[in-house]
């Protein structure tokens, strides 16, 4: 047998064996010749020292073998220590990639990589003290389990900053940390002084009668093929490309002292000349309502549709060592789809309610930073920008916090990202495919970007680092500037 023969080499090695030969072999004491004669009478003869002492042989034997036995047993349990164990202990904990970000006294977790992590399985701490659950919530109205490319919200308010968040994973034996950052206190705005209110004027109704000097340059002529009722009114265009602006004009030719518009979205105008600009896709039905100077005049509101068109965006995926920064003009709309939103801008809090209609408006480009994922806008931080709800100018400023959770809808207008490259150059994707290239020196444009077609929309700059950018665009170029 193999494992003996082998056993007995290890025997050997140590000197056991050859301990047991040297009992087995060792000679009898002779006796002395001056023994008594009787007591040789009595030495046994070799036949009978053999068959008394064979016993003891065979007991040494069978110790032997059980001696390989046991080391064989042995050598069999570390070889399970080794393969066998391992595989049917509970493994470690998990490996996990994630990018903190912190808005206001809310920090965001986006999951970049690791297994599915259930609830029950997670506790979080900050500064060492425990954060319920309550405190804990994944955004876009996702549920429980935390999975990759979707993002936690913890409220940190209440807890002494600055301190470490720690995610401690307690599933197996024992608690062991996986991630950990830091929560930095929120800065305290500088107060704005209230001023004192003033006055509303008393509104005279206003006698509408039209007369060349009224807005003459958003004037649209007169349309002589509009039938013949009392209210008249044109749009134009009344198709294209999302977001779609369009210029509304009352043709009315009586005199009216009051008007309604409706443009079909849920927001209304009383102007005379307005023009509305349409985010998301759709066909909308447009009217104008008039209160006329005559009691006894009176007419149907006549209708118009407007139809909005979705861009047809590339997925772009596209990082590297380079700078980057955003052109003046671009826009974010959406609309809220719960209460309790949170956007601070130019130091006030504009909490937002169901169904309220944003646009923020980029004044001035340059460096920012924006993360919309999973149905939620955690980032969209700009230093200028204007910030307008259901048609009305809040505030302009500096965007320094946006928690929304849920939104309706989301659409994006004209924002420009400029790349350049730095060594040893840039590749991005395009539709999962190599497409953009850019040597060092050379500029890449990325037009009208918005979400991809999962939803998300990622941009960042690291400082020394490059930048980092996913979403969808309409189109890009490559460049080499002067």
């Amino acid at each position: 047998m193999n494992e003996e023969e082998d056993m007995l080499e290890l025997l050997d090695d140590e000197g056991t064996a050859d301990q047991f030969d040297l009992e087995l072999d060792e000679p009898e004491e002779e006796v002395s010749s001056g023994m008594d004669e009787s007591i040789k009478e009595t030495k046994p003869e070799p036949g009978d020292l053999d068959e008394s002492e064979e016993p003891e042989a065979r007991e040494i034997e069978i110790d032997i073998r059980l001696i390989i036995a046991a080391v064989v047993a042995i050598a069999a349990i570390i070889v399970a220590s080794v393969f066998v164990i391992p595989i049917l202990m509970p493994s470690g904990p998990p490996e996990v990639v994630m990018t903190p970000s912190q808005s206001g006294e809310d920090l965001f977790l986006y999951y970049e990589s690791g297994p599915v992590l259930q609830e029950q399985d997670l506790r979080f701490t900050l500064g060492g003290a425990e954060i319920p659950m309550g405190k804990i919530m994944l955004m876009g109205g996702m549920n429980w389990p935390w999975e990759q490319g979707t993002v936690l919200k913890i409220d940190t308010s209440g807890y002494e900053k600055p301190a470490t968040i720690a995610v401690i994973y307690t599933k197996g034996d024992g608690e062991n940390l996986i991630y950990s950052t830091g929560a930095e206190p929120t800065p305290t705005p500088t107060p704005t002084p209230t001023p004192e209110p003033t006055p509303e004027p008393i509104i005279t109704p206003e006698i509408l009668v039209p007369h060349p000097q009224e807005e003459p340059d958003r004037q649209i002529p007169f349309d002589d093929t509009a039938d013949k009722a009392l209210i008249r009114f044109d749009a134009r265009p009344t198709s294209g490309i999302q977001p779609l602006t369009v210029q509304f004009a009352d043709q009315t030719q009586i005199c009216a002292q009051n008007r309604s518009w409706d443009f079909g979205d849920g927001t209304s105008s009383n102007v005379r000349f307005p023009e509305h600009t349409y985010p998301f896709p759709g066909t909308y039905v447009t009217s104008l309502d008039l209160v006329f100077c005559d009691p006894g005049e009176s007419s149907d509101s006549p209708v118009k549709e407007i139809t909005v068109l979705p861009v047809d965006r590339q997925d772009v995926l596209l990082s590297g060592p380079g700078t980057a920064n955003i052109d003046a003009g671009g826009e974010l709309f959406f609309t809220v789809k719960g209460p309790g939103m949170l956007i601070r801008i130019g130091g006030r809090d504009r909490y937002l309610e169901k169904g309220d209609l944003v646009r923020i408006e980029i004044n001035n480009g340059g460096t920012g930073s924006i993360s919309i994922i999973n149905n939620a806008i955690v980032q969209f931080n700009f230093d200028k920008v204007s910030l307008w709800i259901n048609g009305q100018e809040f505030e302009s400023g500096w965007l320094t916090n946006i928690n929304i959770n849920q939104y309706e809808q989301i659409a994006t207008s004209d924002i420009t990202i400029r790349i350049i490259a730095r060594e040893p150059g840039l590749k991005g994707l395009v539709n999962g495919i190599p497409s953009i290239v850019a040597s060092p020196g050379q500029m890449i444009t990325l037009h009208n970007t918005g979400t991809d077609s999962t939803g998300k929309l990622l941009f960042s700059i690291q400082d020394g680092a490059g930048f980092s950018f996913r979403g969808g665009i309409e189109s890009y170029e490559v460049t080499t500037p002067f």
